[in-house]
């Protein structure tokens, strides 16, 4: 075992992070945590992961679950192909698995929602085998340790990154290793203001020799965030309000959302009274910046708009809780319902 991985394991022991709830004997925590965190932090998760748990301890009673349900219980937390992926490998897993998440790299790798980073992760924290996990915080620890100044986001770097990771892997006591790599870069090795002087691999990590901890790693510019319009209308009656669900391809793709007016003729349309203008809402995607405005009108009779059942549906703010909606959506329901 290198004497690099030898430090991070004792140090893991001391001072990691060796509370988090999906620590346990569970494979399945160990997936469905770190699906979660994929994109997302460790505070943001865990109450969402305390909750999906709750009402899905297994992957039996997750793949004879619904998707909606499944949506729902991911509402707001983002990124929703993940929960859509983790609904559909439930059912692969209780099929050709008999409900067992396999132990086989690449077994997992056939998953949907597995690439090879979290594959690693659930081989070496599920199973105690040997796995790369090149996570946000790994990749800036590696990045530092060699002083590695090429573009993070280039394909390359992620090549030389993982050629890295493996050479560093220990012969064992995989799962402290990977634990630690990742609560090192979590609570030591910082993207600003790292706290080298507590690093228990300082002495072996060119950024610290050379005194590159803020310029590494460097991002390449990308682009400027694309913006796109969203033009919702916010039809209510009584205390319901009226969503639809979202059969296109893209972001929300299966989630529940305000129809536009492109989805109702004029003579439908004849039957809403306009209330008023709502506040215009910007939501930031990795990708993309929303613009959205909304239209809220009232229905006497919603019995009225004739809606095709299959496609809308009629909830109030209770109901539209237990649902699959995005943040934007549930936002507003909260503040304009």
């Amino acid at each position: 075992m290198s004497s690099f991985s030898k430090k991070i394991i004792s140090w893991q022991k001391i001072n990691g992070r060796n509370n988090l709830p999906w620590q346990t004997k569970s494979p399945y925590h160990v997936w469905i945590s770190e699906i979660m965190l994929q994109q997302t932090q460790v505070k943001t998760v865990i109450p969402y992961f305390h909750k999906f748990i709750n009402s899905f301890p297994s992957v039996r009673s997750l793949a004879k679950s619904n998707l909606d349900d499944v949506l729902a219980h991911w509402s707001g937390l983002g990124y929703y192909n993940r929960a859509k992926n983790i609904y559909l490998s439930s059912k692969i897993i209780l099929e050709k698995h008999n409900g067992s998440i396999p132990d086989n790299y690449h077994e997992l790798l056939d998953l949907p929602g597995i690439g090879e980073s979290t594959a690693g992760a659930i081989m070496s924290l599920a199973f105690d085998k040997s796995g790369v996990i090149l996570d946000g915080n790994v990749k800036r620890v590696l990045l530092r340790t060699s002083g590695n100044k090429s573009p993070i986001n280039l394909s390359k770097t992620q090549k030389d990154l993982k050629k890295f990771a493996t050479e560093l892997l220990p012969k064992e006591n995989f799962n402290s290793y990977s634990q630690g790599i990742m609560d090192l870069g979590s609570l030591i090795c910082t993207p600003t203001n790292p706290e080298c002087g507590k690093c228990p691999v300082k002495r072996k990590c060119v950024s610290f020799d050379l005194g590159l901890q803020n310029i590494i790693p460097f991002k390449k510019t990308k682009s400027q965030m694309k913006e796109k319009s969203i033009n919702w209308i916010l039809i209510s009656s009584k205390d319901k309000v009226l969503l639809k669900r979202n059969d296109t391809k893209g972001i929300w793709q299966n989630l529940w959302l305000f129809p536009n007016e492109n989805n109702f003729n004029q003579k439908k349309l004849s039957f809403l009274e306009k209330k008023e203008t709502l506040p215009s809402m910007t939501h930031n995607l990795s990708h993309r910046k929303l613009s959205i405005s909304i239209e809220k009108y009232f229905l006497k009779d919603k019995d009225k708009l004739s809606i095709d059942r299959r496609g809308y549906i009629w909830v109030n703010k209770t109901e539209s809780v237990k649902m699959g909606v995005p943040k934007p959506v549930k936002t507003i329901l909260e503040n304009y319902l």
